[in-house]
């Protein structure tokens, strides 16, 4: 196939794409404005070793890319600015547009893998703006005034208007399938979503565009670079294309109620959010959703107001588990003045088919009652109280591991060994010894970590050591501070 995507039956058939280009991005800066003269990259978490996801093109000119740690991208510009975007953000920006787009074409689908990409039927809207760039710049004058900056191509194909919007800054509209075709060609494969470990081996084996893509075999794709880039050349070469799938806004599943008469009894209190609940769940209900965690603000007579935000256990459609825990939540706060509004939000997920059952795993354990205790705790305590520990990658000992939120339990698989394991438990944070080397410790052995260029040189003399009390130690020196540090014990 020689061929870049599909040609529909009728040249009448148009298809517009419209590309908020890095919308995670665009959403950090229009936070942070003061960096948008600046090399800005969001990061999955704002860790020395956290992944690049987005970078601008400051950042590209200084040879960042996306997939870099932020440690080696700081390496690269000292000057990078970096954050993250939540993907509660990112849902609300793709459902502000999708609600835009809605007024200028009667199907609009937003892609599920890549947030920002749009695709609407422009078929037959000339007739309605004059021309379909003049429909296309009615679009990207609205984006505008939403502070999104957007590339919109009127093209033939899906993946042709696609690849075009993703390479192109401008409003463009195709003449013809031929020079849809004859540009997509031409689109350098840095342009589109691709894993970096793909588009650096790309890179290295010379194939720069699309052009360079097709001339390959797709057996020797599949056999060499792997599904996702046999999965592009069948885009690209028409094989795989699937027409527009238009979809409906989903409406945030919120409501509020006002009091007339400022109450400050309790159960009065939850008997309102209650009235509240019960229409939201069953709205979650008829899309085969279910709570997955509710937003609560209190509007007080004074102006304050009071954000909480409760998550069960597990998603779920029972009123009274929800009610629990607002309860619990609602005991741990005080209200400075009487309450005048309530705003109650719920964060809802799609509801699988096919479930699991742990209790048949493990009779003898009740996870289910686990679960819910676990939300318990986390809506009396609020949300960092239940964390659990989970490996990273870090230079240090201390920063390969990290505190994070636990969501679910995972059933005990004990294995039988002959030998029984030692373990480590290391502090948070390294405790001082003595100055000088603390008496009566028996070195067993040692080893030396050295590094930390990219923000302070760290050089460090570890060693295991016996105490008099006949305990295995975790110990270093640290030749700068000409001081010995206590990492942690074996037990």
């Amino acid at each position: 196939m020689d061929r870049v995507g599909a040609i529909p039956r009728s040249a009448a058939d148009r298809t517009g794409c419209i590309n908020i280009r890095a919308l995670p991005l665009q959403l950090l800066l229009r936070r942070h404005p003061e960096w948008k003269q600046r090399p800005v990259a969001v990061v999955e978490q704002e860790k020395p070793q956290s992944p690049l996801l987005w970078v601008n093109a400051p950042a590209g000119r200084a040879g960042i890319r996306s997939g870099m740690r932020y440690a080696s991208a700081l390496s690269l510009d000292r000057d990078l600015c970096a954050g993250t975007v939540s993907e509660r953000e990112i849902r609300e920006a793709v459902r502000q547009v999708h609600q835009l787009l809605n007024r200028f074409s009667p199907r609009v689908e937003p892609c599920e893998d890549e947030p920002g990409i749009f695709w609407a039927d422009a078929g037959g809207l000339d007739k309605l703006y004059g021309t379909l760039e003049a429909w296309a710049r009615q679009i990207d004058l609205h984006l505008s005034r939403l502070e999104f900056s957007a590339s919109i191509v009127i093209g033939f194909s899906r993946f042709g208007s696609y690849a075009l919007a993703k390479a192109e800054r401008l409003v463009t509209v195709l003449p013809s399938p031929e020079a849809e075709q004859a540009q997509s060609r031409r689109v350098s494969l840095l342009h589109l979503q691709l894993d970096p470990r793909l588009r650096d081996r790309l890179e290295k084996l010379a194939i720069h565009t699309l052009e360079d893509l097709l001339g390959l075999s797709e057996a020797g794709i599949q056999r060499h670079l792997g599904e996702q880039a046999r999965d592009l050349y069948r885009l690209a070469s028409g094989e795989l294309s699937r027409p527009l799938q238009p979809q409906s806004i989903p409406q945030p599943l919120r409501s509020r109620m006002d009091l007339n008469e400022p109450d400050p009894n309790a159960q009065r209190l939850l008997f309102r959010i209650k009235q509240l609940l019960d229409p939201l769940l069953r709205a979650a209900a008829e899309r085969y959703q279910a709570a997955a965690a509710l937003q609560l603000q209190l509007r007080l007579e004074n102006g304050t107001r009071h954000h909480q935000r409760i998550q069960p256990a597990r998603p779920t459609l029972e009123v009274s588990v929800l009610l629990d825990l607002v309860r619990l939540r609602l005991e741990r706060v005080s209200l400075c003045a009487p309450l005048l509004e309530l705003r109650l939000e719920v964060e809802a997920v799609g509801v699988s088919a096919e479930t699991r059952n742990l209790l048949q795993r493990n009779p003898r354990r009740n996870t289910e009652a686990a679960l819910q205790a676990l939300a318990r705790v986390r809506a009396e305590f609020g949300p960092d109280s239940v964390l659990s520990a989970r490996l990273k990658p870090g230079h240090l000992p201390e920063a390969r591991w990290e505190w994070r939120p636990l969501h679910g339990l995972t059933p005990a698989t004990p294995r039988p060994g002959p030998i029984r394991p030692l373990v480590r438990r290391a502090h948070a944070r390294p405790k001082p010894l003595d100055r000088k080397r603390p008496p009566g410790l028996e070195p067993l052995l040692g080893y030396l970590i050295s590094g930390g260029w990219w923000n302070r040189e760290v050089r460090r003399d570890y060693r295991f050591v016996n105490t008099d009390r006949r305990e295995v130690l975790w110990v270093y020196y640290d030749p700068q501070g000409r001081r010995w540090y206590s990492q942690g014990r074996v037990e």
